[in-house]
């Protein structure tokens, strides 16, 4: 697989999120308050940097996809916010240093791409080392459903954009290869799941008090149920 998956598609990402909308209120909520640049791991092409820009933030955008940054740039400019948003070419298993900050965010499922617990954990840990203390960490993850395997196991299937995705899953290694093309772009991805009990423990081991959790973005408590869950937690 591509050392960088998202270059084949950097120039139809917006076309394959435009229907992900749901975690941007989440992140401004979670950034609410924040006094300095908010640290967004995975920032993309500014899907959730732009709109907290937008909202006053400054932002300093993490991604170690040269041409997503590249693309983030090119849309910071166009919404005005340029001057607000930082973007950094590293990766979330090696962060480079940065100025210590109050919120420190993962939209968008990005700690999928981690392979194991070791890599989760030394993430966290960096992650910690980021904020000061009382400072935030914010994400979200999916551990899917039996369904969400059985309905789309294999299946190439068409989004409203017309971007086209294969799933094939393995449920026994918790692993997912993403099949993404859209008129002569494509990449195929590598994802990785565990269940969403197990975050409580990863969080702790790595010096963070779990503030909130739920499951998805509509603000219903998270019970171990499988989907999406989204965690809020703090350095103490």
């Amino acid at each position: 697989m591509s050392q960088d998956p998202y270059a084949g598609i950097a120039a139809i990402y917006d076309r394959w999120c435009a229907e992900v909308t749901e975690d941007v209120p989440f992140y401004r909520m979670v950034c609410g308050g924040a006094e300095e640049p908010v640290i967004e791991i995975g920032g993309g092409t500014g899907r959730i940097a732009i709109p907290l820009a937008l909202a006053g933030h400054r932002v300093i955008a993490v991604d170690r996809s040269g041409p997503m940054l590249q693309r983030l740039q090119e849309r910071a400019a166009a919404a005005g916010v340029a001057d607000l948003i930082e973007p950094v070419e590293a990766d979330l298993r090696a962060l480079p240093e940065l100025p210590a900050g109050d919120r420190v965010i993962a939209p968008f499922r990005v700690l999928m791409h981690l392979a194991d617990d070791d890599e989760r954990s030394a993430f966290l840990r960096a992650a910690h080392g980021l904020l000061r203390p009382e400072g935030i960490l914010a994400f979200d993850v999916l551990e899917p459903t039996r369904a969400d395997i059985r309905t789309t196991q294999g299946l190439l299937m068409e989004r409203p954009s017309g971007v086209r995705e294969r799933a094939r899953w393995d449920e026994r290694q918790r692993r997912l290869d993403l099949d993404v093309s859209y008129r002569g772009h494509s990449t195929t991805m590598r994802l990785h799941w565990v269940p969403g009990e197990r975050w409580p423990a990863l969080l702790e081991d790595a010096g963070f008090e779990v503030l909130a959790a739920y499951a998805g973005f509509e603000g219903q408590p998270f019970r171990g149920e499988r989907g999406d869950s989204a965690w809020i937690a703090t350095r103490p």
